[in-house]
């Protein structure tokens, strides 16, 4: 019984050591871990600059994360920083070295943007040199324009009677007998058959610009000056018509004779054709604008009924289609 009483002794004692010598490895390891995460919160608070490494590592691919070496905190109150390169060698950057970095990539954003704004400018001007007119399409269709009216014409016997005579003094008189606003014709003519003919004029401009008629009606600059553009074609093209080597002045003599007590050259066609005519061009453009592509063929289903809607809701558009070769239907901004 001694014997057992004393194993039971000695074993207890033995398990009382055990328990204590766990408890002073588990005291030793905790201690370790505080003084690690002390330590590294101390270097942290020793160097914020470090946050500006990341600039040279955006910067410089050959550097690596930093390392921080706690054996030499001289160094960091110093404002210095040890980053590694691809040999693994250490560097030491300064702080002054971060502000030159930051400099250089200042100035490589500026060179990118610069680089950005030199390419949309040569885009820019890459479209204003596509964005042309036609001089060719539209003299061409402006002559076959002059040769139908002209053909007209010369099926009245009044323009068949004066077709005699000296050319160039008889077209001399004619052109210096305008004077006036009355020419003789009738209002229909006047007010309504030559604004048509400044439409048709205008238009065939419009058509053959490659800016202008991709435009639809609007308030925007861009617009109101194709527009007046086109007016300005149409004034030159209407004083040829009437006074011009291939007009009513000398084919026909218009003027030569007075009609009816009235003078048969006067200002009246010169001033109503090419303003009261682009007034009816922009009054198409805004049928086809707000009736045609916001009402109706976003109503309609049949390609068939919108290409008859635009084609005589349109009639001086579509004549001058015809005239280029085009479908009456067709459009340039849609």
């Amino acid at each position: 019984m001694k014997l057992v009483f004393i194993l039971i002794i000695l074993f207890s004692c033995n398990c009382a050591w055990a328990q204590e010598k766990e408890l002073k490895v588990e005291l030793t390891a905790h201690h370790q871990f505080d003084d690690e995460r002390n330590l590294s919160v101390n270097m942290q608070a020793e160097a914020p600059e470090i946050s500006t490494v990341s600039i040279a590592e955006e910067s410089f691919g050959k550097l690596h994360k930093p390392v921080i070496c706690a054996a030499e905190p001289t160094r960091k109150r110093q404002h210095s920083t040890f980053l590694k390169d691809e040999n693994g060698n250490e560097q030491s950057v300064k702080k002054m070295d971060f502000e030159k970095i930051e400099l250089n990539e200042k100035s490589l954003e500026n060179d990118f943007r610069q680089v950005n704004f030199t390419e949309k400018k040569s885009d820019d001007s890459a479209t204003k040199i596509e964005e042309k007119f036609h001089w060719k399409p539209a003299l061409e269709q402006s002559g076959i324009f002059l040769g139908i009216q002209h053909g007209f014409r010369l099926l009245q016997k009044k323009t068949q009677r004066e077709l005699d005579g000296p050319f160039f003094r008889d077209w001399g008189k004619s052109v210096k007998s305008l004077r006036g606003w009355a020419d003789g014709d009738n209002t229909f003519i006047n007010y309504v058959g030559h604004p048509m003919q400044g439409a048709v004029t205008g238009r065939i401009f419009v058509n053959n610009s490659d800016k202008s008629k991709k435009l639809v009606f609007s308030s925007s600059k861009d617009y109101w000056t194709s527009r007046m553009k086109a007016m300005a074609w149409s004034a030159v093209w209407s004083t040829q018509f009437e006074l011009g080597p291939v007009s009513e002045a000398n084919i026909g003599n218009v003027g030569l004779h007075n009609n009816d007590g009235t003078n048969g050259m006067a200002w009246v066609d010169l001033v109503i054709t090419p303003t009261v005519g682009t007034g009816v061009l922009i009054g198409e453009d805004m049928i086809d604008r707000y009736v045609l592509k916001n009402w109706l063929e976003k109503k309609l289903t049949s390609r068939t009924k919108i290409k008859v809607y635009r084609t005589f809701f349109n009639p001086l558009t579509s004549f001058v289609n015809v005239l280029g070769g085009k479908k009456p239907w067709a459009r340039y901004n849609r």
